[in-house]
Parts: structure tokens; sequence; C-alpha cells
């Protein structure tokens, strides 16, 4: 039984890929050091360490269809890094206030399945042939509703419009999961796949009586008056042997520009290459994977969070010390492709998540700032490894710089 206690320390909570945020951006971190002490390309180290088809993770997840290192050379071919990287070492050399860095990160994102579960019902209304669905999930922009309409017109072969998802409460959906996971919308979608299947088995035996050019409100009408059921459930309780249901890879690379007398930073480019399956919907995948690095963007960059040390209150709880990422902070070019012709034969539809992953790529960002500062650095003889702790807010990039007035001159 749990219990109640007052701390010196704020509540925390998950928001989106706990854990794997941090996680990914030490072994990245890592994956510097080393290439800072060999005194090689981390873009190269981080390509020779990549898996490949057919090999096992440390935890033993099986990676049958692991496709990251070909995402990885499509985009260093598309994105042209090569020859901008070069470019960025000519700014380089040119400018003494001003320096650029890029850098490019893989993607290797697991997705569980086990453990989460869901409800989903649909009923068929006698008259107007309207569709009603609720689910176990919760629509906090991720775009889950218009998924699982798409998902039952799909199925039952009718018209988007005719479908409404209704508000989920404990009496259509008892017992489902929390929303989260990057997986309630796909396994949300399943639910309602299975909920489709049991509602065209009972329809299919009146359709085959109808006469040709019928109406779904007057098919809908017949079954009622045959007394098919008209009404599916269905109790999406995944299993699996394996760690993760399937894994999800991807690639980004981005450019940024720092002023090194201030530490402001400006993101020039970021290109991001990612591998959805079938997308359900591109147009809110490619959203989520926009909103997902942006939010990512502050979290390495800007969002710097101070709380008192004795009562635990949070000092930076308005935007005059608390800055998100605002229009002027995302990336000035900005290029979010899904990978074409890649179904993923573990999901539903074929598709993959969307929620999360992106927002590991973002870390793109924060290691591009490094490669300014390290060039900022080598100005001053100081071209060695060092940490960077993040939010790398202003003030700690142009601290990093190793900026003195003694470098100064006036003309």
């Amino acid at each position: 039984m749990g219990f109640s206690v007052k701390t010196n320390e704020p509540g925390h909570s998950y928001v989106r890929s706990p854990g794997s945020l941090p996680g990914i951006f030490i072994m990245e971190s890592a994956m510097e050091h080393i290439a800072k002490t060999l005194k090689k390309d981390v873009m190269e180290v981080r390509r020779i360490n990549l898996y490949q088809a057919g090999q096992t993770s440390p935890c033993g997840q099986p990676l049958p269809h692991c496709n990251v290192t070909s995402l990885w050379e499509q985009l260093h071919e598309t994105a042209a890094v090569a020859q901008r990287a070069a470019e960025v070492e000519a700014f380089n050399q040119s400018n003494r206030w001003k320096k650029r860095g890029i850098s490019m990160v893989p993607l290797k994102y697991c997705v569980p399945w086990q453990g989460i579960f869901y409800h989903a019902l649909i009923s068929i209304y006698n008259g107007d042939g309207a569709i009603a669905i609720t689910h176990g999930g919760v629509e906090v922009g991720q775009g889950i509703d218009t998924k699982v309409v798409q998902v039952a017109a799909r199925e039952l072969k009718v018209d988007m419009d005719l479908i409404k998802v209704k508000p989920t409460d404990c009496l259509t959906s008892p017992n489902s999961q929390w929303t989260g996971a990057s997986v309630t919308s796909e396994l949300c979608c399943m639910a309602v796949l299975e909920c489709c299947k049991q509602l065209n088995e009972r329809i299919d035996v009146v359709r085959q009586k109808m006469k040709p050019d019928y109406t779904w409100q007057e098919l809908i009408r017949q079954c009622y008056n045959d007394g098919v059921d008209l009404c599916a459930r269905y109790w999406m309780y995944p299993r699996h042997e394996t760690p993760f249901k399937y894994c999800s890879y991807g690639a980004c690379c981005s450019e940024v520009e720092v002023d090194v007398l201030t530490g402001e930073t400006q993101i020039l480019r970021s290109d991001v290459l990612y591998d959805c399956g079938v997308s359900t919907n591109p147009e809110i995948d490619i959203g989520q994977s926009e909103g997902a690095f942006v939010m990512g963007v502050g979290y390495w960059l800007t969002e710097h969070v101070v709380y008192d040390e004795n009562t635990g209150e949070n000092l930076y709880d308005g935007t005059w010390k608390y800055k998100p990422p605002t229009a002027k902070d995302i990336p000035i070019d900005f290029r979010v492709t899904l990978l074409p012709n890649a179904p993923n034969p573990l999901s539903v539809l074929r598709s993959k998540a969307v929620g999360e992953p992106p927002l590991i790529m973002s870390n793109s960002v924060l290691f591009a700032v490094k490669r300014a500062i390290e060039a900022a650095r080598a100005e001053v003889g100081q071209d060695t490894f060092f940490p960077m702790d993040v939010p790398a807010s202003v003030d700690q990039i142009q601290t990093l710089c190793l900026v003195d007035p003694s470098q100064f001159s006036l003309i």
C-alpha cells in the first residue's frame, strides 16, 4: 500500500520517450568521446557501429528487418552531408566569432506492445447508418481519433463522414492502459480493426441477399430488420515472446551556426529520414515527427528548470526564465521525409509508431552545436574533448567557447 510523503523535491512525470531520450544521448556521447580520443570523424565512428539485419541487440531483441544502415547512407547522400561538412569547415576557417557545426545521428527505437491493452467498441445505428466508436486511448493531439476513423472506414467500406469517435470512459473501455509509449494509436486501430472484422462477418450474410446498387443505409436497415447485432467490441491484449514487438529506424542531420560572443544558436537546417512503415496518415505522422523534433530542441537547448533546494519550488515557472522553443528556434530549413516502400509486417496495416522516435534524433542539434564550439576552442588551442551538460543554454555555450577579452582587437 502506497502512502503520501512530503519532500523537498518536485514531483516528476513521464512525458515523451522517458528513459530512451537521455539513454540514447549517453550512448551517442560515448561515440563522441571515442571519436575525439581516436581523432576520427564521429560520423564515421557511428556508421561503422550501426546494427545490421539479422543481428540481436544486447537485451535479446532480434533485428530481422533492421534497415538503419541504408537509411544512414540514403540521408548522407540526399542531404549532401559530405559537401556541407566541407562548406562548414571553410566557413569556420574564414570566421572567428561565428562558427558552424554539422552532425548526423542514427536511430534505433524499440517499440513494446506487451502489457499495454485497450478496448474498442463500435456501434452502427439503424436509420442513417451512422457509426460511433469508443476506444481506450485519449486524443492528445497525436491524431489517434483520425487514424481510428480511417481504419474503420477502410474496413467497413464507408465514408469517413459517417463515423464519429465518442469520448472514452470506464464503462465502454474498462481497464484500458494509459495513453503513451507511441503505441496507443496503433493498438486502438488494431482493436477497431478486429471489431470491424466481427461486424463484416455478420453484415456479409445480409449483403449477399441485397440487390445491386444498394446503399449503406439500406444495408444497415436490412441488417436491423433481420436481427443482426450491429455492435462489436474487442479487447486488445497483445503478447509477444521478444522483449519488443518491433523496432523503428531513422537518421537525422542538423547544421547550426553559433555566435561565439553571445552563445546564441541558429539551426540552419535539419534533415530527418524516418522509417514509419506504411504510414496510416502521412500528414499526421510528418506533423508528429516535426513536433517531436522541436520538443527535443527545447530539451537540448533552451528549457532550463531550477528548483529551490529547500522547498522544491519551481523557480523557473514562467516564460521570463523558462524558455520553450518558439518560431525562431526551429530549423530555418526543416525537411522531414518518411521512408517510402517500407512495409512493417509486424504491426497494424504495415505501419510503425511515430510519437516518440523522432524526438530522439533531435540530439543531432546538440552535437552540431558541440562541433561549432569545438571549432571556436580550436582557435585558442583547446581542441580536446569536453563534456557538455543540457540544456546547452546561451550562457553555457558562450562559456564553453572559451572567449577571453585578451582575444579581442580594436580596429
